[in-house]
């Protein structure tokens, strides 16, 4: 097959690079074959490999290696993220919505390249969670990013690989017969395209007549498929207790969060965003107003130190409900719609809060707060 390879070549004019060659399952040395079989190419011998890289993605004695792909890509993505950093991908510099726009466009594509063709097993696809959240973290700066995650619609990897394979699968029944995909599917015994990438739940979860083929229709219907998944975790969460800021943002895993972009300056933007990530009350400390309580999400709402016409002010919250999340969650999607009432009694209780968790801090106060949003409503037509 290699003077074969190596006529080819000569009769069409180009040349293979024999240093750019490698083989693979190559027989042993100690074999009985070994000597019948010349690993040659235009005369130049060719190395025997376990592992080959090609065309980025890594191949092994049993064909496309799955698990390599986290190795061979994450060392690469962390440099990339680390030159987004700094260059004003962090908490000081960008907007978060911004930052994880910036990620998806430009970080998350070079880790998911090749996985829509390979089998991946549960702990990899953990693997690479662990890195996105490595990756989510350097521009969050923290390690604690599920809730940024979910309010910028950073999907985890079991559901992306999910999406990945799905389309995948789709543009393949679209190609001509004679593709290469469509014969081997054809006349292989066992086909990757059909025994194993066909079988993953989204995929299977399509309608069978007609299958949603448009793109705005397939996107929401993967993204009602991990809201069915989404939710089902928080339903469980909330029996055992856990997951409390997570249950505590809007539900939608497929709409950013209003406070990432309704108008509001820079400094109202961050309490809100440190509100919803729990940076208020992360510390175990006894609240500057000397009723020897400690630091709570609820303790704000009934603390002395906080003007109470300010909490009135919200609206009133279901049971078990944070008062200060419902207001956050009753915010429009649009700002189009204008602020509520109550908009600019939060953000003034959200700077109480702030001075309250950093009493040694100069904090300087809003002088209208709210204006931003209450400006860009009155001037619009």
């Amino acid at each position: 097959m290699l003077d074969l390879a190596a006529s080819h070549s000569r009769s069409l004019g180009y040349r293979w690079n024999p240093s750019k060659c490698a083989v693979l399952n190559a027989p042993s040395p100690t074999s009985s074959t070994s000597s019948n079989v010349r690993l040659r190419l235009y005369g130049e011998p060719l190395p025997s490999v376990d592992e080959f890289v090609y065309l980025g993605v890594p191949f092994r004695s049993k064909g496309l290696y799955g698990p390599g792909i986290l190795a061979l890509r994450s060392s690469g993505a962390v440099k990339t993220m680390a030159l987004l950093n700094s260059v004003g991908v962090n908490r000081n510099g960008f907007s978060l919505l911004l930052s994880s726009r910036l990620y998806t466009c430009f970080i998350r594509p070079k880790l998911e390249y090749g996985l829509a063709i390979s089998r991946l097993t549960s702990p990899d696809v953990k693997a690479l969670d662990k890195l996105q959240n490595r990756l989510v973290g350097m521009f969050l700066g923290s390690s604690w990013v599920n809730v940024a995650k979910h309010i910028t619609c950073i999907h985890p990897f079991h559901h992306r690989y999910k999406v990945l394979m799905t389309r995948y699968v789709l543009r393949s029944r679209s190609l001509a017969d004679d593709c290469l995909v469509i014969l081997l599917r054809d006349s292989l015994r066992y086909s990757r395209l059909v025994q194993f990438l066909s079988e993953n739940s989204l995929y299977r979860s399509l309608p069978v007549s007609p299958p949603p083929m448009s793109p705005p229709a397939l996107k929401a219907h993967f993204n009602a498929h991990w809201q069915e998944q989404f939710d089902r975790q928080m339903s469980a969460a909330s029996s055992s207790g856990k997951f409390v800021l997570l249950r505590a943002c809007r539900p939608s895993v497929s709409q950013p969060d209003p406070i990432l972009y309704l108008p509001m300056s820079r400094n109202a933007r961050s309490r809100l965003v440190r509100w919803r990530l729990g940076r208020f009350t992360n510390m175990d400390e006894l609240c500057p107003c000397f009723s020897g309580a400690r630091i709570t999400r609820d303790h704000f709402l009934v603390c002395r130190a906080v003007d109470h016409s300010l909490v009135a002010q919200l609206p009133p919250s279901p049971p078990l409900v944070n008062r200060i999340d419902h207001a956050l969650n009753s915010l429009p999607l649009s700002a189009s719609a204008g602020p509520p009432s109550f908009w600019s009694a939060l953000l003034s209780l959200l700077y109480v809060v702030d001075t309250l968790c950093h009493p040694s801090a100069h904090i300087a106060p809003d002088p209208d707060p709210g204006d931003s949003w209450f400006s860009a409503s009155t001037s619009s037509p």
